[in-house]
């Protein structure tokens, strides 16, 4: 099943956002990304990613290329997660199941 994972990073910077997301993203969209967006809140960054399965998001948080990538990041985020049954990613509504 799809999911979506909201992380809250305190204290996280725009310039610290876009190095992650540009290193991550070298080689293209992650195996089993639908969806990602982040912007700033106070006090940090927000991001939202959808997911094809939780095996596929949980392959890409632990893999090397990630790992690096955030090394230099210290905040613990606060994370929520949920299943997705319908998604529009700029291309028009779809179920996901």
């Amino acid at each position: 099943m799809a999911i979506a994972i909201q992380a809250e990073i305190p204290g996280l910077t725009q310039e610290q956002y876009e190095t992650v997301v540009r290193k991550v993203n070298e080689s293209g969209t992650p195996p089993g990304a639908l969806f990602h967006a982040g912007g700033p809140i106070e006090g940090g960054y927000r991001t939202v990613e959808v997911w094809v399965s939780q095996e596929s998001a949980d392959a890409f948080y632990g893999s090397a290329l990630y790992q690096q990538a955030t090394a230099a990041i210290t905040a613990q985020p606060q994370i929520s997660i949920w299943p997705v049954t319908g998604m529009d990613d700029g291309s028009g509504w779809r179920r996901i199941s």
